[in-house]
């Protein structure tokens, strides 16, 4: 079976048009006909009823009825006035008995007039108006009594206007409705085709049913996402969110939120200043976002005809990914660290094992306590000066790592670092730091330098963080230094390639800073710098996508 196509928004519209027309038309047609119609009658009775009184009180009728005057003279008056007055067909004179004196149609003449025994004007009234046999068929007409100077009955006058004239006024009315109707049906045809046009312009060329299923289907797939949307009009209401928005709102219903100010639920939100500056914003870093601990933002404002008339801002939850990021990078460097440190106790079992079967006992006994005091003291001075023991772990393996190269790695003595991560979370300390020693063991491996040193300084103040890694190795080449934190560049054959995109990335995403100062054959050295976050900033810097 063919499928039935729907119907186009055009039909709908027109067959609806001639509907309410058609409708309208009709009953108003029938009220305005009746009204019509009746002032039709009335004006026809009053007409009808002012010739047969005018008739009446001529002088000439009454002469004529009261044999005082000629008949001629008469005749040429009525004749003249049927001729020369429009809406009157006939003109009847009779006497008092009924009996016709004057009609158009002299056959007529000496006839009594119909139904004479029913007419009031031969029963005392003066004037009547009804519907009745006439002398050429049915008439409406309106009689009028002829009386003598005495007041003394002389006869009737009757004037009238036959039915079929009646319904031939009718029909003119009806007629001249009928074309107004279809007129209107045209017009309301052209208008419904405008009109049409114009809402499928406006729905971008689809019928509304088309429209409606897109607008769900596009709907669904909004509802279905993960990234959070939220929607604002040139007042800062919210005028969309998604469920994802809602859980970021902290918002349970629909109802929570649509047509109130953004500013209500999320007072930290810097969206509404896309409605002035009219930039986009990617990869916004948020802060203090009332469903995540962690998120990032791209921010559109929405153009209608040239201006502004809202913003959409899409959130990515990167709580859980940023908490496994770091977990995972920090993990890394901590396993090399203590790879590192393994190896190096392993080797120094294997010694004393060697010493113990040479017989070499006391010497044995000797060494175990020398390395366990300058272990003692290497570990107790990073642990007493670094708090956060990720961070020191790290050091402790690194340290133990160059020394296996023959690097030493040493602390800065000034250096402190509390727990807790107060300017940056532990994992991503252990990230840039182990990134950058690495970099600079890898350096110091491949030289040939005597002097092969790393020096690490870890300095927290009550309002910033100062990191510096900086090492004696052959430097970086002056046009490749510009270009070092870029994703794809790598120094690793002059040194210091790993992993510095990624540190760029992280200072970035925490709002620091970072230096480099490089000379060939003199060493690199790294700052890097870390401020408290201001309280009342709770939306940062566009940040690099991880």
């Amino acid at each position: 079976m063919k499928a039935h196509s729907p119907i186009s928004i055009r039909h709908k519209l027109q067959s609806l048009s001639l509907f309410l027309v058609l409708t309208t038309s009709i009953l108003g047609m029938a009220t305005t006909l009746l009204f019509s119609l009746r002032m039709e009658y009335q004006n026809l009775d009053r007409n009808l009823m002012n010739s047969a009184q005018v008739l009446a009180q001529s002088p000439d009728v009454a002469d004529f009825l009261a044999h005082r005057a000629d008949s001629s003279v008469l005749t040429h008056y009525l004749n003249g006035t049927i001729s020369r007055v429009q809406d009157i067909d006939a003109i009847v004179v009779a006497d008092h008995n009924g009996v016709i004196q004057y009609c158009p149609d002299p056959a007529f003449v000496g006839t009594v007039y119909p139904d004479v025994d029913t007419l009031t004007v031969l029963q005392g009234e003066m004037t009547e108006v009804d519907t009745g046999a006439g002398i050429s068929g049915a008439e409406h007409r309106a009689l009028a009594a002829v009386q003598d100077l005495d007041g003394s009955l002389l006869g009737f006058v009757s004037v009238g206007i036959g039915v079929r004239s009646v319904h031939q006024i009718v029909l003119d009315t009806v007629g001249c409705f009928s074309i107004l109707t279809f007129l209107a049906a045209g017009v309301a045809l052209v208008l419904s085709r405008n009109l049409s046009s114009s809402i499928k312009e406006a729905l971008l060329g689809y019928e509304p049913d088309a429209f409606r299923q897109m607008f769900h289907q596009r709907e669904d797939i909004l509802e279905t996402l993960e990234e959070g949307i939220i929607a604002i009009d040139k007042n800062a209401d919210v005028i969309y969110v998604n469920p994802a928005g809602l859980h970021l709102l902290n918002a349970q219903r629909l109802s929570d939120v649509l047509g109130r100010p953004l500013k209500e639920l999320y007072p930290d939100t810097l969206l509404p200043r896309l409605l002035t500056t009219g930039k986009p914003e990617y990869n916004v870093h948020l802060q203090h976002v009332p469903g995540s601990k962690a998120a990032l933002s791209d921010r559109m404002p929405i153009w209608e005809d040239d201006q502004i008339v809202g913003a959409v801002a899409i959130f990515q939850d990167r709580t859980e990914a940023t908490a496994m990021a770091e977990e995972l990078t920090g993990v890394r460097h901590l396993v090399e660290a203590m790879r590192a440190y393994t190896h190096e106790f392993i080797n120094k079992l294997h010694i004393i094992l060697g010493m113990i079967q040479l017989g070499q006992v006391d010497h044995a006994e000797q060494y175990i306590l020398d390395i366990s005091q300058i272990h003692h003291q290497s570990v107790s001075r990073v642990m007493n000066q670094i708090e956060d023991t990720a961070v020191a772990a790290l050091l402790v393996g690194k340290t133990s790592r160059a020394a296996e190269l023959g690097i030493n790695l040493h602390l800065d003595p000034r250096s402190t670092l509390s727990a807790g991560g107060r300017f940056l979370p532990s994992g991503v300390l252990v990230t840039i730091l182990g990134n950058l020693i690495e970099n600079a063991t890898e350096s110091l491996d491949r030289s040939t330098w005597k002097q092969k040193e790393i020096a690490v300084s870890i300095r927290e103040k009550p309002d910033s963080l100062l990191l510096c890694v900086e090492d004696t190795g052959p430097g970086i080449l002056p046009e490749l230094l510009p270009f070092i934190f870029e994703p794809n560049v790598s120094t690793k054959g002059e040194g210091h390639g790993i992993g510095l995109s990624r540190i760029r990335e992280l200072v970035n995403l925490y709002h620091g800073q970072i230096r480099v100062e490089s000379e060939p054959k003199s060493g690199t050295a790294f700052f890097l710098s870390f401020q408290t976050p201001e309280e009342e900033q709770t939306e940062e810097e566009p940040s690099p996508n991880a």
